[in-house]
């Protein structure tokens, strides 16, 4: 019985995350996903920036501001400012400066990113690295390809509104068992999927599709599972000061960046364990191939 467990995958993925010093990767990862997080605001900073260059978009975000903080609308009627409003003004200002320094940040914490990927991936392997030139291209390359994957993921999130929202829609997806399953579908399958390009391409060795697949399906469920769970953090620091609340977020986002470290090497590690069941195959088979063409050779040799 004892024998089995320890065949069984999870248990040998486990095994080697732990053999690897997967946490330990795994937290310089979440160092850099944390550091990364930052120029992902600014470039958000612009987006909005460029939304408010419309005079009746930035109207309309000025409304919603004084519906949604009375403070601020008690503010703005008093003869004073509004903090929010002359912050959105800011950006509508600055929107140039935002994006350049949003995207030269994007690039090189990105690249730093999987450059750390790639060294914790490859040890999981037990493969060397690549070179210094040639891992900075492969890691702005990601940033890019996932820059552009993120953004279904992040709208997955938002299905269960868009069903809601939408007219024609039957009544049984617009709320309860079936909505939510649609969005953990989408969201399982958007994530997987960016995954799967993750564990496809950073690490330093060929790939095949089939040996990507254990990994990438169970860090997207992983990671589905925490994206449900961490919209709690809002419950609880919404009943906390407002010093504490600041400390909250940069604590539960840091410990969200260090999950997901978790996740990324702990798919890695899966992947691995397949790759090698598949690597002891196709060594097996290409063995007996020669072993069959040593044969056919000393036949052809040896006429009766």
């Amino acid at each position: 019985m004892k024998q089995r467990l320890g065949g069984w995958l999870p248990v040998r993925a486990v095994r080697r995350y732990l053999g690897a010093q997967g946490p330990n990767w795994a937290t310089i990862v979440a160092w850099n996903l944390f550091f990364a997080f930052f120029p992902m605001v600014i470039l958000t900073v612009t987006v909005v920036g460029l939304a408010l260059q419309d005079p009746g978009t930035r109207a309309t975000v000025v409304q919603q501001v004084l519906a949604a903080f009375p403070n601020c609308h008690v503010q703005q009627t008093g003869g004073g400012t509004c903090q929010i409003i002359t912050a959105l003004d800011d950006f509508r200002r600055s929107t140039g400066a935002f994006a350049i320094a949003g995207i030269l940040g994007l690039v090189w914490t990105g690249a730093g990113l999987f450059s750390a990927m790639e060294n914790g991936l490859n040890g999981m392997y037990g493969v060397r690295s690549r070179g210094f030139f040639a891992q900075k291209a492969m890691s702005i390359a990601m940033v890019l390809l996932f820059t552009v994957m993120a953004v279904p993921l992040v709208a997955s999130g938002s299905i269960l509104s868009l069903l809601q929202s939408l007219p024609g829609v039957p009544d049984v997806l617009r709320g309860g068992a079936a909505s939510l399953l649609i969005q953990v579908s989408a969201g399982i399958v958007d994530a997987s999927l960016l995954f799967g390009v993750i564990y496809f391409v950073v690490p330093h060795r060929h790939q095949h599709v089939r040996d990507i697949i254990p990994g990438a399906l169970a860090a997207g469920i992983l990671f589905e599972a925490l994206t449900l769970l961490f919209p709690l953090y809002f419950k609880i620091v919404t009943r906390s000061p407002q010093w504490g609340q600041t400390f909250g977020f940069i604590f539960v986002l840091l410990f969200y960046f260090g999950l997901l470290g978790q996740i990324i090497m702990l798919g890695g590690a899966f992947n691995a364990e397949v790759g090698r069941g598949s690597e002891a195959e196709d060594t097996a088979s290409k063995s007996g191939a020669d072993d069959s063409t040593a044969v056919q050779q000393t036949v052809q040799s040896h006429p009766t």
